[in-house]
């Protein structure tokens, strides 16, 4: 069964989407730019705030916020319509690019923010691919810690607040990401961060539910706790 996405002004989302089949169709860097080319191209249209991405080959994730309209589901068939056609062109293909739908999940900014865009950036080290993540060129991750990348992103606020200077929040967020690798686990698969619902505080995910959907696929669930500051809400089959 397809969760009811929930949507909103203001929303914090994890975004997911998955090659079709797992095919792993990222290759050529071109591939890789033209998404986040893309990427841009959305931002500038339906004015989302990019604050974390990685690239793999057979998936994405992005971390982004909808400030000012409630346009989630516009903006990602945007991207991924684009892309697809965009990438079918240019290596001269037909067919189906993206798999199942793109999955998103609802994140509490002040609590869980900085630990979802550790997880984003880890992908690749988690899986073995690189040994640290600045070694992937496609991921925020040297954004946030050299101000480098192919993409400029937008720095949350809890990003920003750790420290006064940009030298003072990169040095903050890589000693940050080192302590988070080993004390969080986050070198190892959570499913709470690619397969929640919503991710946050209890009150947070009650919140949430209360005020944007009436749906009993939501009301009838319940969350568990992962900490004495998380839990989840997740959907059935994990």
């Amino acid at each position: 069964m397809r969760p009811i996405r929930i949507s909103m002004i203001n929303g914090l989302f994890h975004i997911t989407t998955r090659c079709d089949n797992k095919n792993f169709y990222f290759q050529e860097e071109e591939d890789f730019r033209q998404y986040l080319n893309i990427v841009d191209r959305a931002r500038e249209k339906y004015a989302f705030k990019l604050h974390a991405y990685c690239l793999t080959s057979n998936h994405v994730h992005l971390l982004i916020s909808t400030p000012t309209e409630n346009n989630l589901s516009k903006l990602m068939q945007y991207i991924n319509g684009l892309y697809a056609r965009n990438y079918n062109h240019r290596h001269k293909r037909t067919g189906h690019f993206w798999g199942e739908r793109f999955y998103s999940t609802i994140i509490q900014s002040e609590t869980h923010l900085l630990n979802t865009i550790f997880y984003i950036e880890l992908n690749m080290t988690r899986n073995g691919v690189t040994r640290h993540p600045k070694e992937w060129k496609w991921s925020s991750y040297n954004q946030h810690t050299k101000g480098e990348g192919p993409i400029v992103i937008d720095f949350h606020e809890l990003y920003l607040n750790l420290g006064g200077t940009m030298k003072q929040r990169k040095k903050k967020y890589i000693n940050m990401m080192k302590e988070r690798m080993v004390e969080k686990g986050l070198l190892s698969r959570q499913l709470h961060f690619t397969h929640g619902l919503i991710f946050g505080s209890e009150s947070f995910i009650n919140e949430i539910i209360t005020k944007y959907t009436c749906h009993n696929y939501y009301k009838n669930r319940k969350s568990y706790s992962l900490d004495s500051n998380s839990s989840c809400l997740r959907k059935p089959s994990t």
